[in-house]
């Protein structure tokens, strides 16, 4: 039952990916992480591309920060430091979220792949 319930639902994750296009792939794998902080505060395609350009151009110990008009959230990306996953360039950086007064802060890594979008991991993750 287990079996069939896990097989089910990797046929249903492998049919959607084939229908989104490399770019949006690598954004919603950066978006794994970030839009399940909390549903209310889940990144919009602007957010991932804000996050895209953050993580790409600002140096180690400095912030970004921005407002999402249509949501009224605001984000910052604060980038704590590099490494090296193999040959995949890494850093670790923590995302604040705030709405309405709330704000939310998660420590973060994401490693560049091989098409050069940051993608979200995990220590054990391995597949860029």
């Amino acid at each position: 039952m287990l079996f069939n319930k896990l097989l089910r639902i990797g046929i249903a994750s492998i049919a959607s990916f084939g229908i989104i296009t490399s770019t949006e792939a690598s954004l919603d794998l950066l978006a794994g992480v970030e839009a399940g902080i909390e549903t209310d505060t889940s990144m919009t395609t602007s957010d991932l591309e804000q996050t895209q350009k953050a993580l790409s151009t600002e140096a180690v110990g400095s912030r970004h920060y921005w407002v999402n008009q249509d949501t009224g959230n605001a984000y910052e990306i604060n980038i704590d430091h590099t490494y090296s996953y193999g040959h995949y360039p890494c850093l670790a950086y923590e995302l604040s979220i705030t709405k309405d007064n709330v704000t939310e802060v998660k420590s973060l890594d994401a490693c560049k792949n091989s098409s050069g979008q940051w993608i979200s991991i995990t220590p054990a993750a391995t597949a860029l």
